[in-house]
């Protein structure tokens, strides 16, 4: 008997996997790192420590199973799977540790500059290099990268802005993508570095009134995905030269593509003080029709957003559901009920 509940969603008639309950506030990892170990037999969780704000403990669920175990405790974070190979790394202060899916060894590679801390998830490359987002302990904000074979860092690139959703395409580690975080809109928001050159330049040169925001590498790092807000999904070419709409939504937010990159999902939520159905669409990425596949109550932070992604088969999209009661949990629709 599986450990998960299942139930029918209101909106979609399709069965649901509830994996987590109580009164703690369960979510998924961000949707800019994959999710699922590469067998797909696993996903990765935080679970909020009753009476601690702040970081929470690291988990993984079997799919099939729901069985949860325990992976690392609040002081580990950033934590982000490789696109490629079953491990996953993450920070303890400034020590970066590498955890092996297979073994559930936690292995230590390298360091950071002491005294700063992450401005988001770690991210790899398929040569096994390390970059983050980062605050020095000066506050200046810089692009980072781990070398595990040496156990060196090097700071690429300080910036006077908040660095934020730091990914390095996941086949190339020349270009790291980065964002100017502000909380909010910026006049130029998403980035390319470039390593060899040393070089900051935009990725999607933004107009006024443009807000351009929520953006994902493609598995193969031949494309970021992104949100035009407050309607287009849309998907840009390695080199930021060619920029296309899959579809258009109104008030969507957090796009996910399939590792084959013929699907995407979005999440629809109220924002700018605009009121909206909660809801997780499915994507055709040829004819850019949509499909709601399931539906949450509101979220009441940034924290309990839905974050909607794939797993690596294309075949499940996993999602954080908020619930009326405060609380949000990890949740799951199995695609292959859909026609």
């Amino acid at each position: 008997m599986p450990k998960y509940l299942t139930y029918q969603d209101p909106v979609s008639g399709y069965q649901i996997r509830q994996y987590t309950c109580g009164r703690e506030r369960n979510t998924k990892l961000y949707f800019t790192t994959e999710n699922f170990t590469v067998d797909d037999r696993f996903f990765f969780f935080y679970k909020q420590v009753p009476g601690c704000k702040g970081r929470g403990e690291l988990y993984k669920a079997e799919v099939e199973t729901g069985e949860i175990a325990f992976v690392a405790g609040r002081e580990y974070y950033g934590f982000a799977m490789d696109r490629h190979e079953n491990y996953g790394v993450l920070a303890k202060e400034h020590i970066i540790f590498r955890y092996d899916c297979d073994t559930e060894e936690m292995i230590e590679v390298g360091a950071l500059p002491p005294g700063g801390r992450l401005t988001g998830h770690l991210t790899t490359s398929s040569s096994g290099m390390i970059f983050c987002g980062y605050q020095l302990k000066n506050c200046i904000y810089a692009l980072v990268s781990l070398d595990p074979k040496t156990g060196k860092s090097d700071i690429l690139y300080q910036s006077d802005y908040n660095l934020g959703h730091t990914q390095v395409c996941p086949t190339d580690d020349n270009l790291i993508l980065f964002v100017h975080e502000t909380g909010g809109d910026a006049l130029q928001r998403m980035w390319l570095f470039d390593v060899a050159d040393g070089r900051a330049y935009p990725y999607y040169v933004e107009r006024e009134g443009d807000w351009i925001t929520h953006e994902v590498w493609s598995a193969d790092g031949e494309a970021v995905v992104f949100m035009k807000l407050p309607r287009y999904l849309m998907i840009g070419s390695k080199d930021g030269h060619n920029f296309k709409v899959v579809t258009e939504i109104e008030q969507i937010l957090h796009p996910g593509i399939s590792y084959d990159g013929k699907w995407f999902c979005a999440d629809r939520i109220g924002y700018w003080d605009l009121e909206s159905p909660n809801l997780i669409y499915l994507i055709n990425g040829e004819t850019g029709k949509h499909h709601v596949v399931a539906s949450t109550d509101t979220p009441k932070t940034g924290a309990d957003h839905l974050h909607p992604s794939f797993n690596r088969k294309g075949d499940m999209i996993l999602f954080s559901r908020p619930f009326q009661d405060g609380n949000t949990q990890v949740c799951l629709i199995d695609l292959n009920q859909i026609e």
